[in-house]
C-alpha cells in the first residue's frame, strides 16, 4: 500500500501527536508499506529515512508563505506531486490551517484520506477559544471532515466528545489506539541511574512527567503533597518537564507557599534511558490531566511496572484501568492524596498493579494487533467514493 502522512510539523515539542505519527509511519514501513512523510519542517523527522526498504521516505515541501500559515500555490504543487498516486492519505490535527487544502489535493486527485482528530475536539479543547473554533470547523473544516474516508480516534473517549461536532462524519469515526513501539522497556536499565541522578532515598516516590502546563494540573499533585505531609505520610514528588518560565515560577511559589519544599523537586526535562530508570525509580506515577487525548506517558511509566494514578480528563483512562496497573481519581488535590496515600501503604499492591499494568498495556498495545487495524481503516478510506 502507498501510505502519505502529512504532518505539518515534525517537531516533538509541539507534543505526543508527532511521536504517534512518526511510530506508525515507522511500523508500516516496517510492515512492507510504501511510506512517504510529508512536512515542511522535518526537525525531528530521523535522517536515515531514505524510502529504503523497511524505512519510509521524508518529502520536505517550503514553508507556508500565505498568511495563516497556509500554503501557496508553489508549496501546494509540491504536496500534489506528493499526494498523487497514493492509495491513502493520513492527515493529523483538526487546528492545523493547512490540512484543509491537503484533503483538497486529495479530493482533486481522487485519494482517499484518514484524519486524526487527536483530542482536539474533546470538551475541555473545544471550551478554549470555543468561537474561533466553532468558526474554523463551519468554514475551513467542514469540507476537509466530510470528505474523509474514515475518521481515528484513539478510545470510547475520544469518539463520544469528537462526534458532537463531526456531524454525518461521526458515522466514519473508528477506535484504533496509537501504535506505540514498547521494545525499548523489553529490556529495563532499572532504577539505579535515575536514584544516583536525582539522589533519591528511600521515601516513596510519585513522579510527574510531562509539560509543565496548566491543563496538566501540577499545582494539584502540589497541594496533595501537602495534605500528604498535615497526614504524616512521607513521600517524595518529582515533577519532570519543562514549560512556560511564568507558570513554572508559579508552581515555585505554590510550592513554598505549601512549606512542602523538602518533598516537591522539579528537576527539568529527562529524556532516553534515564527517563525510563526514574520511571522505574518511582512508587507512583500521576498525572491530573484537564484533557490528554491519548497519554504516551501513561504507557511508558505502565511499561516500566509503574503504577498509574490518572482522571477522566484522559480519554483513555478505560484502557488504563482495565490494564490493572491504574486507579482513576477526580483531579483534586484531596482525590490524588487519597488515592497515592493508599498506594504507597500498600507495598504488595503496588508491585502487584504494578506487572499487571506492565502485561496489560503491552497486550493492548500489541503492535502487529494495532497495525493491522490500522492497515483495515486504510483499506476502507482509500475505497471510500
Amino acid at each position: 500500500m502507498r501510505i502519505v502522512h502529512y504532518f505539518a510539523k515534525t517537531n516533538l515539542e509541539e507534543g505526543g501527536t508527532v511521536r504517534a505519527a512518526l511510530d506508525l509511519c515507522s511500523v508500516m514501513a516496517r510492515r512492507g508499506h510504501e511510506v512517504r512523510l510529508v512536512t515542511h519542517d522535518v526537525t525531528d523527522a530521523p535522517q536515515d529515512w531514505d524510502g529504503s526498504p523497511g524505512l519510509p521516505r521524508v518529502m520536505r515541501i517550503d514553508t507556508p508563505t500565505r498568511p495563516g500559515r497556509r500554503y501557496a500555490r508553489k508549496q501546494l504543487a509540491q504536496a500534489a506531486a506528493a499526494i498523487k498516486g497514493a492509495d491513502v492519505v493520513h492527515l493529523h490535527g483538526m487546528w492545523v490551517p493547512s490540512n484543509p487544502q491537503i484533503a483538497a489535493i486529495c479530493r482533486r486527485y481522487d485519494v482517499g484520506y484518514v484524519l486524526s482528530v487527536h483530542g482536539m475536539l474533546d470538551d475541555w479543547s473545544m471550551a478554549q477559544r470555543t468561537l474561533k473554533k466553532r468558526a474554523y470547523l463551519a468554514l475551513s473544516a467542514r469540507r476537509m471532515i466530510k470528505g474523509a474516508g474514515a475518521i481515528h480516534t484513539t478510545a470510547e473517549g475520544e469518539k463520544s466528545q469528537a462526534s458532537k461536532w463531526l456531524g454525518s462524519a461521526a458515522a466514519k469515526a473508528q477506535i484504533i489506539p496509537y501504535v506505540v513501539d514498547l521494545s525499548a522497556y523489553d529490556e529495563l536499565p532499572g532504577p539505579l541511574p535515575a536514584r544516583a541522578k536525582f539522589e533519591l532515598g528511600a521515601r516513596p516516590v510519585v513522579l510527574f512527567l510531562s509539560r509543565v502546563h496548566y491543563k496538566k494540573a501540577p499545582e494539584v499533585l502540589v497541594e496533595a503533597a501537602a495534605i500528604l505531609k498535615g497526614g504524616g505520610k512521607d513521600c517524595e514528588f518529582i515533577i519532570a518537564g519543562t514549560g512556560e518560565d511564568d507558570y513554572v515560577a508559579q508552581i515555585q511559589t505554590l510550592i513554598h507557599k505549601n512549606n512542602v519544599a523538602d518533598r516537591v523537586r522539579l528537576v527539568g526535562m529527562v529524556k532516553g534511558e534515564l527517563k525510563i530508570s526514574l520511571y522505574e525509580a518511582a512508587d507512583v506515577f500521576a498525572l491530573p490531566t484537564q484533557q490528554e487525548n491519548f497519554g504516551l506517558v501513561y504507557v511508558e511509566a505502565l511499561a516500566c511496572a509503574t503504577p498509574v494514578v490518572a482522571t477522566k480528563g484522559t480519554d483513555i483512562w478505560r484502557e488504563l484501568e482495565e490494564t490493572g496497573g491504574a486507579v482513576i481519581a477526580e483531579g483534586t488535590p484531596r482525590a490524588f492524596a487519597a488515592a497515592i496515600g493508599a498506594l504507597i501503604a500498600d507495598p504488595l499492591k503496588l508491585a502487584h498493579m504494578g506487572q499487571e499494568g506492565r502485561e496489560g498495556a503491552r497486550k493492548w498495545l500489541d503492535i502487529d494487533t494495532v497495525a493491522a487495524r490500522f492497515e483495515a481503516m486504510y483499506e476502507i478510506a482509500g475505497s471510500a467514493p
